[in-house]
Protein backbone atom coordinates (compact mmCIF):
# COMPACT_ATOMS: atom_id res chain seq x y z
CA UNK A 1 0.00 0.00 0.00
CA UNK A 2 1.43 3.37 -0.52
CA UNK A 3 2.23 5.59 1.72
CA UNK A 4 -0.08 8.69 2.42
CA UNK A 5 1.67 12.17 2.65
CA UNK A 6 0.86 13.99 5.98
CA UNK A 7 0.16 17.81 5.86
CA UNK A 8 2.35 20.61 5.78
CA UNK A 9 1.71 23.64 8.15
CA UNK A 10 4.17 26.27 6.10
CA UNK A 11 5.16 29.15 8.69
CA UNK A 12 6.49 31.70 7.06
CA UNK A 13 5.82 35.69 5.93
CA UNK A 14 4.03 35.01 3.46
CA UNK A 15 3.14 38.46 2.86
CA UNK A 16 6.34 39.79 3.09
CA UNK A 17 8.10 41.63 0.04
CA UNK A 18 11.72 39.97 0.55
CA UNK A 19 13.58 36.73 -0.28
CA UNK A 20 12.80 34.61 2.54
CA UNK A 21 8.48 36.09 1.98
CA UNK A 22 9.05 34.82 -1.47
CA UNK A 23 10.92 31.80 -0.60
CA UNK A 24 8.06 31.35 1.80
CA UNK A 25 5.30 31.54 -0.78
CA UNK A 26 7.58 29.24 -3.25
CA UNK A 27 7.19 26.49 -0.96
CA UNK A 28 3.61 26.81 -0.32
CA UNK A 29 3.01 26.79 -4.43
CA UNK A 30 5.73 23.45 -4.92
CA UNK A 31 3.47 21.42 -2.28
CA UNK A 32 0.16 22.82 -3.80
CA UNK A 33 1.76 21.02 -7.00
CA UNK A 34 2.55 18.04 -5.57
CA UNK A 35 -0.56 17.63 -3.79
CA UNK A 36 0.04 17.51 -0.38
CA UNK A 37 -1.84 19.16 2.09
CA UNK A 38 -0.91 22.77 3.02
CA UNK A 39 -1.79 25.75 5.66
CA UNK A 40 -0.01 28.82 5.18
CA UNK A 41 0.66 30.19 8.48
CA UNK A 42 1.80 33.86 9.47
CA UNK A 43 4.81 33.85 12.15
CA UNK A 44 3.32 36.85 15.09
CA UNK A 45 5.56 39.58 15.17
CA UNK A 46 5.54 40.25 11.19
CA UNK A 47 8.53 41.01 8.68
CA UNK A 48 11.02 44.33 8.74
CA UNK A 49 9.77 44.18 5.14
CA UNK A 50 6.65 45.88 3.89
CA UNK A 51 3.41 42.97 3.98
CA UNK A 52 1.71 44.18 1.38
CA UNK A 53 1.93 40.88 -0.80
CA UNK A 54 -2.10 39.53 -1.42
CA UNK A 55 -1.62 36.09 0.41
CA UNK A 56 -4.40 34.34 2.60
CA UNK A 57 -2.85 33.44 5.79
CA UNK A 58 -3.13 31.61 8.83
CA UNK A 59 -2.13 32.14 12.53
CA UNK A 60 -0.18 29.97 14.56
CA UNK A 61 -2.81 28.49 16.38
CA UNK A 62 -4.86 26.85 13.35
CA UNK A 63 -1.69 24.73 12.79
CA UNK A 64 -3.28 21.39 12.23
CA UNK A 65 -0.85 18.85 10.38
CA UNK A 66 2.07 16.75 12.18
CA UNK A 67 4.97 18.58 10.16
CA UNK A 68 5.71 22.30 10.06
CA UNK A 69 8.09 23.69 7.11
CA UNK A 70 9.48 26.76 9.32
CA UNK A 71 10.83 29.42 6.74
CA UNK A 72 12.63 31.67 8.46
CA UNK A 73 16.11 31.87 8.94
CA UNK A 74 18.29 30.46 11.80
CA UNK A 75 18.60 33.54 13.69
CA UNK A 76 14.69 34.09 13.79
CA UNK A 77 13.98 30.76 15.13
CA UNK A 78 14.52 31.08 18.61
CA UNK A 79 12.42 33.66 18.73
CA UNK A 80 9.62 32.40 17.29
CA UNK A 81 10.08 29.80 19.22
CA UNK A 82 9.88 31.63 22.28
CA UNK A 83 6.77 33.49 21.04
CA UNK A 84 4.56 30.23 19.91
CA UNK A 85 5.53 28.29 23.00
CA UNK A 86 7.22 24.65 23.29
CA UNK A 87 3.54 23.54 23.05
CA UNK A 88 3.71 24.10 18.99
CA UNK A 89 6.68 21.88 18.73
CA UNK A 90 5.32 18.98 20.90
CA UNK A 91 4.20 16.01 19.47
CA UNK A 92 5.31 17.59 15.53
CA UNK A 93 7.96 16.90 13.07
CA UNK A 94 9.64 20.71 12.53
CA UNK A 95 11.67 20.90 9.45
CA UNK A 96 13.80 24.66 8.90
CA UNK A 97 13.61 26.07 5.07
CA UNK A 98 16.76 27.92 6.00
CA UNK A 99 18.60 30.54 4.01
CA UNK A 100 22.27 31.33 5.00
CA UNK A 101 24.40 32.93 2.04
CA UNK A 102 28.04 32.61 2.97
CA UNK A 103 29.88 29.34 3.86
CA UNK A 104 30.76 29.99 7.50
CA UNK A 105 27.80 29.23 9.21
CA UNK A 106 28.31 31.42 12.73
CA UNK A 107 28.45 30.06 16.27
CA UNK A 108 26.21 32.25 17.59
CA UNK A 109 23.45 30.49 15.21
CA UNK A 110 24.18 26.85 16.31
CA UNK A 111 20.87 27.28 19.39
CA UNK A 112 18.64 27.59 16.48
CA UNK A 113 19.25 23.89 15.70
CA UNK A 114 17.63 22.34 18.88
CA UNK A 115 14.19 23.56 17.23
CA UNK A 116 14.41 21.64 14.02
CA UNK A 117 14.32 18.37 13.74
CA UNK A 118 15.63 18.83 9.92
CA UNK A 119 17.21 21.54 8.26
CA UNK A 120 16.41 21.64 4.55
CA UNK A 121 18.71 23.41 1.92
CA UNK A 122 17.55 25.17 -1.15
CA UNK A 123 20.94 25.10 -3.19
CA UNK A 124 23.71 23.11 -2.67
CA UNK A 125 25.61 26.47 -1.34
CA UNK A 126 23.62 26.56 1.91
CA UNK A 127 23.81 22.96 2.29
CA UNK A 128 27.48 22.88 2.37
CA UNK A 129 27.46 25.90 5.03
CA UNK A 130 25.10 24.87 7.10
CA UNK A 131 25.95 20.59 6.58
CA UNK A 132 28.98 20.58 9.59
CA UNK A 133 27.45 22.63 12.04
CA UNK A 134 24.06 20.33 11.48
CA UNK A 135 25.86 16.89 11.95
CA UNK A 136 27.29 18.01 15.01
CA UNK A 137 24.21 18.98 16.70
CA UNK A 138 22.54 15.86 15.20
CA UNK A 139 20.21 17.62 12.36
CA UNK A 140 20.22 16.03 9.38
CA UNK A 141 20.10 18.35 6.06
CA UNK A 142 18.30 17.70 2.77
CA UNK A 143 18.76 19.41 -0.46
CA UNK A 144 15.30 20.85 -1.85
CA UNK A 145 14.72 22.91 -4.70
CA UNK A 146 12.61 25.80 -4.64
CA UNK A 147 10.33 26.52 -7.53
CA UNK A 148 10.97 29.78 -8.76
CA UNK A 149 8.03 31.86 -10.23
CA UNK A 150 7.57 32.94 -13.51
CA UNK A 151 5.65 36.42 -13.93
CA UNK A 152 2.71 36.73 -16.31
CA UNK A 153 3.81 39.38 -19.42
CA UNK A 154 2.20 42.52 -18.79
CA UNK A 155 2.04 45.27 -22.22
CA UNK A 156 3.82 48.56 -20.08
CA UNK A 157 5.06 51.67 -21.30
CA UNK A 158 8.53 51.34 -20.11
CA UNK A 159 8.67 55.37 -19.72
CA UNK A 160 6.05 54.84 -17.03
CA UNK A 161 7.55 52.41 -14.82
CA UNK A 162 10.57 55.15 -14.66
CA UNK A 163 13.14 53.63 -17.21
CA UNK A 164 15.13 55.71 -19.92
CA UNK A 165 15.17 54.86 -23.25
CA UNK A 166 18.36 52.38 -24.53
CA UNK A 167 19.65 48.66 -23.10
CA UNK A 168 18.87 49.13 -19.73
CA UNK A 169 20.66 46.89 -16.96
CA UNK A 170 18.18 46.31 -14.13
CA UNK A 171 20.05 45.66 -10.65
CA UNK A 172 17.97 44.99 -7.46
CA UNK A 173 18.67 45.05 -4.15
CA UNK A 174 16.93 45.99 -0.43
CA UNK A 175 19.30 47.32 2.16
CA UNK A 176 18.24 44.91 4.87
CA UNK A 177 19.57 42.11 2.85
CA UNK A 178 22.99 43.64 3.20
CA UNK A 179 24.32 46.78 1.08
CA UNK A 180 27.61 44.74 0.82
CA UNK A 181 27.11 41.51 0.05
CA UNK A 182 24.67 42.38 -2.55
CA UNK A 183 27.05 44.91 -3.87
CA UNK A 184 25.33 47.65 -5.83
CA UNK A 185 28.15 49.70 -5.92
CA UNK A 186 30.34 46.75 -8.00
CA UNK A 187 27.40 47.21 -10.47
CA UNK A 188 27.62 51.01 -10.80
CA UNK A 189 31.59 50.84 -11.19
CA UNK A 190 31.14 47.85 -14.12
CA UNK A 191 28.72 50.27 -16.05
CA UNK A 192 31.36 52.93 -15.81
CA UNK A 193 34.07 51.06 -16.91
CA UNK A 194 31.60 49.68 -19.80
CA UNK A 195 29.94 52.66 -20.94
CA UNK A 196 30.86 56.64 -21.92
CA UNK A 197 27.93 58.89 -20.98
CA UNK A 198 25.49 59.30 -23.87
CA UNK A 199 26.35 55.81 -25.32
CA UNK A 200 22.56 54.67 -25.22
CA UNK A 201 23.03 52.10 -22.16
CA UNK A 202 21.18 52.67 -18.98
CA UNK A 203 21.84 51.09 -15.28
CA UNK A 204 18.59 51.58 -12.81
CA UNK A 205 19.07 50.43 -9.41
CA UNK A 206 16.11 49.26 -7.91
CA UNK A 207 16.25 49.41 -4.21
CA UNK A 208 13.91 49.16 -0.58
CA UNK A 209 13.84 50.20 2.75
CA UNK A 210 16.38 52.77 2.02
CA UNK A 211 15.05 55.26 4.53
CA UNK A 212 16.12 52.92 7.39
CA UNK A 213 19.33 52.89 5.84
CA UNK A 214 20.51 56.82 5.33
CA UNK A 215 24.27 56.01 5.37
CA UNK A 216 24.60 53.33 3.11
CA UNK A 217 21.95 54.68 0.61
CA UNK A 218 24.11 58.15 0.33
CA UNK A 219 26.90 55.71 -0.44
CA UNK A 220 25.16 54.82 -3.74
CA UNK A 221 23.82 57.78 -4.86
CA UNK A 222 27.27 59.03 -4.31
CA UNK A 223 28.91 56.27 -6.57
CA UNK A 224 25.67 56.60 -8.97
CA UNK A 225 26.24 60.46 -9.44
CA UNK A 226 29.46 59.69 -11.09
CA UNK A 227 27.33 58.78 -14.11
CA UNK A 228 24.59 60.78 -15.85
CA UNK A 229 23.39 57.15 -17.35
CA UNK A 230 22.93 55.31 -13.71
CA UNK A 231 19.47 55.54 -12.02
CA UNK A 232 17.93 54.58 -8.50
CA UNK A 233 14.74 54.14 -8.21
CA UNK A 234 14.10 53.66 -4.63
CA UNK A 235 10.83 53.01 -2.85
CA UNK A 236 8.47 49.67 -2.53
CA UNK A 237 6.53 49.22 -5.74
CA UNK A 238 3.23 46.49 -6.25
CA UNK A 239 4.24 42.97 -7.21
CA UNK A 240 2.87 43.37 -11.02
CA UNK A 241 5.04 46.62 -11.00
CA UNK A 242 8.40 45.04 -10.17
CA UNK A 243 7.40 42.31 -12.79
CA UNK A 244 7.00 45.18 -15.08
CA UNK A 245 10.20 46.33 -14.24
CA UNK A 246 12.37 43.56 -14.55
CA UNK A 247 10.06 42.44 -18.25
CA UNK A 248 10.93 46.57 -19.69
CA UNK A 249 14.58 45.57 -19.09
CA UNK A 250 17.22 44.37 -21.15
CA UNK A 251 19.34 42.57 -19.10
CA UNK A 252 19.92 42.00 -15.16
CA UNK A 253 23.03 42.69 -13.13
CA UNK A 254 23.73 40.92 -9.88
CA UNK A 255 27.62 41.51 -8.85
CA UNK A 256 26.95 40.13 -5.44
CA UNK A 257 29.62 38.86 -3.26
CA UNK A 258 27.52 36.06 -2.20
CA UNK A 259 23.83 34.61 -2.64
CA UNK A 260 21.92 31.96 -0.74
CA UNK A 261 20.04 31.09 -3.82
CA UNK A 262 19.23 34.74 -5.46
CA UNK A 263 15.18 34.92 -6.52
CA UNK A 264 15.95 38.18 -8.81
CA UNK A 265 18.25 36.99 -11.05
CA UNK A 266 16.46 33.72 -10.87
CA UNK A 267 13.02 35.13 -11.91
CA UNK A 268 14.08 37.66 -14.64
CA UNK A 269 15.97 34.14 -16.22
CA UNK A 270 12.16 32.43 -16.47
CA UNK A 271 11.28 35.85 -17.91
CA UNK A 272 13.93 35.47 -21.03
CA UNK A 273 15.79 37.57 -19.65
CA UNK A 274 19.69 37.47 -19.35
CA UNK A 275 21.72 37.72 -16.61
CA UNK A 276 24.96 39.28 -15.57
CA UNK A 277 26.43 37.58 -12.24
CA UNK A 278 29.32 36.50 -10.14
CA UNK A 279 30.09 33.12 -11.02
CA UNK A 280 29.72 32.12 -6.96
CA UNK A 281 27.13 30.72 -4.41
CA UNK A 282 23.85 29.64 -4.47
CA UNK A 283 23.27 30.89 -7.99
CA UNK A 284 25.19 28.77 -9.51
CA UNK A 285 22.48 25.85 -8.38
CA UNK A 286 20.90 27.36 -12.21
CA UNK A 287 23.30 29.67 -13.69
CA UNK A 288 25.87 27.90 -16.21
CA UNK A 289 27.57 29.41 -18.95
CA UNK A 290 25.21 28.49 -21.55
CA UNK A 291 22.31 30.48 -19.89
CA UNK A 292 24.14 33.62 -18.69
CA UNK A 293 27.72 35.39 -18.51
CA UNK A 294 29.31 34.66 -15.21
CA UNK A 295 31.71 36.89 -14.04
CA UNK A 296 35.08 35.09 -12.26
CA UNK A 297 35.55 36.25 -8.50
CA UNK A 298 38.09 35.80 -6.10
CA UNK A 299 37.37 34.59 -2.15
CA UNK A 300 38.58 37.27 0.13
CA UNK A 301 37.57 37.60 3.74
CA UNK A 302 34.52 39.20 4.94
CA UNK A 303 36.04 41.28 7.38
CA UNK A 304 34.56 44.47 9.23
CA UNK A 305 31.49 45.80 7.55
CA UNK A 306 29.88 42.75 6.26
CA UNK A 307 27.58 42.29 8.76
CA UNK A 308 25.57 40.24 10.04
CA UNK A 309 28.11 37.58 8.72
CA UNK A 310 30.92 36.74 10.53
CA UNK A 311 34.11 38.53 9.79
CA UNK A 312 36.44 35.22 9.48
CA UNK A 313 34.66 34.17 6.50
CA UNK A 314 34.74 34.71 3.22
CA UNK A 315 32.86 35.88 0.30
CA UNK A 316 33.85 36.30 -3.36
CA UNK A 317 35.10 39.82 -4.63
CA UNK A 318 33.73 39.69 -8.37
CA UNK A 319 36.62 40.75 -11.72
CA UNK A 320 34.85 44.49 -12.25
CA UNK A 321 36.14 44.52 -15.35
CA UNK A 322 35.34 41.07 -16.43
CA UNK A 323 31.70 42.45 -15.49
CA UNK A 324 31.62 45.48 -17.51
CA UNK A 325 33.17 43.94 -20.59
CA UNK A 326 29.83 41.54 -20.03
CA UNK A 327 27.74 44.20 -20.17
CA UNK A 328 28.80 45.71 -23.31
CA UNK A 329 28.47 42.74 -25.26
CA UNK A 330 25.34 41.95 -24.31
CA UNK A 331 24.41 45.81 -25.43
CA UNK A 332 26.67 45.04 -28.79
CA UNK A 333 25.15 41.91 -29.15
CA UNK A 334 21.44 41.42 -29.54
CA UNK A 335 21.92 38.06 -30.99
CA UNK A 336 23.63 36.71 -27.44
CA UNK A 337 20.73 38.57 -25.65
CA UNK A 338 18.08 36.53 -27.01
CA UNK A 339 20.47 33.54 -27.15
CA UNK A 340 21.05 33.73 -23.22
CA UNK A 341 17.76 34.83 -22.44
CA UNK A 342 15.95 31.94 -24.35
CA UNK A 343 18.05 29.16 -22.88
CA UNK A 344 18.11 30.98 -19.43
CA UNK A 345 14.03 30.57 -19.81
CA UNK A 346 14.20 26.81 -21.27
CA UNK A 347 16.21 25.88 -18.37
CA UNK A 348 14.02 27.41 -15.22
CA UNK A 349 11.15 26.17 -16.56
CA UNK A 350 12.31 23.01 -16.58
CA UNK A 351 14.23 22.44 -13.13
CA UNK A 352 12.22 24.79 -11.09
CA UNK A 353 8.74 25.04 -12.21
CA UNK A 354 6.50 24.15 -9.30
CA UNK A 355 5.89 20.66 -9.99
CA UNK A 356 9.56 19.66 -9.66
CA UNK A 357 10.25 21.10 -7.12
CA UNK A 358 6.95 19.87 -5.61
CA UNK A 359 8.06 16.36 -5.93
CA UNK A 360 11.47 16.74 -4.56
CA UNK A 361 9.58 18.23 -1.98
CA UNK A 362 7.19 15.36 -1.31
CA UNK A 363 9.96 13.15 -1.66
CA UNK A 364 11.50 14.67 1.35
CA UNK A 365 8.43 14.47 3.45
CA UNK A 366 7.95 10.41 2.20
CA UNK A 367 9.66 9.23 5.42
CA UNK A 368 6.66 10.84 7.70
CA UNK A 369 3.77 9.08 5.53
CA UNK A 370 1.28 7.30 7.63
CA UNK A 371 1.00 9.42 10.71
CA UNK A 372 -2.13 8.83 12.60
CA UNK A 373 -3.65 12.53 12.97
CA UNK A 374 -3.47 13.03 8.90
CA UNK A 375 -6.92 11.84 8.35
CA UNK A 376 -8.28 14.38 10.84
CA UNK A 377 -6.72 17.25 10.14
CA UNK A 378 -6.85 17.15 6.34
CA UNK A 379 -10.61 17.91 6.89
CA UNK A 380 -9.78 20.17 9.77
CA UNK A 381 -7.46 21.84 7.29
CA UNK A 382 -9.68 22.61 4.19
CA UNK A 383 -12.17 24.20 6.19
CA UNK A 384 -9.52 26.04 7.61
CA UNK A 385 -8.13 27.05 4.05
CA UNK A 386 -11.81 27.75 2.98
CA UNK A 387 -12.24 30.23 5.35
CA UNK A 388 -8.60 31.57 4.54
CA UNK A 389 -9.94 32.82 1.50
CA UNK A 390 -8.04 29.56 -0.39
CA UNK A 391 -11.06 28.08 -1.58
CA UNK A 392 -9.87 27.79 -5.77
CA UNK A 393 -6.90 26.29 -4.50
CA UNK A 394 -8.94 23.20 -2.31
CA UNK A 395 -10.15 21.30 -4.72
CA UNK A 396 -10.49 17.48 -3.48
CA UNK A 397 -7.80 15.77 -5.48
CA UNK A 398 -4.97 18.33 -4.68
CA UNK A 399 -5.75 19.12 -1.11
CA UNK A 400 -7.45 16.10 0.58
CA UNK A 401 -5.46 13.46 -1.01
CA UNK A 402 -1.60 12.12 -0.43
Amino acid sequence: MTSRLPGVNVVGPLRAESGVGEASRAVVSALDAARVPVLPVEPPGGSVSRQNVRFPVLGVADAAFPVTVLCLTAAETPGFAAEVGPGFFRGRRTIGLWWWEVSCFPEALHPAFGFVDEVWAGSAHIAGALSGPAAAAGVPVTSVRVPVRRAPARAVDRTALGLPGGFVFLSVFGYYSSVARKNPIGAIEAFRRAFAPGEGAALVLKCIDEQQHPTEHAAVVEAAASHPDIHILPGYVSRSEMDALVQQSDAVVSLHRAEGFGFTPAEAMAQGKPVVATAYSGNLDYMTAENSLLIPAELVPIGTGGGPYPEEGVWAEPDVDAAAAAMRRLADEPALARRLGARAAADLAAGYAPDVAGAIMREALAPFGDDHRWARARMRAAAMRMRAGRARALRPRAALRG
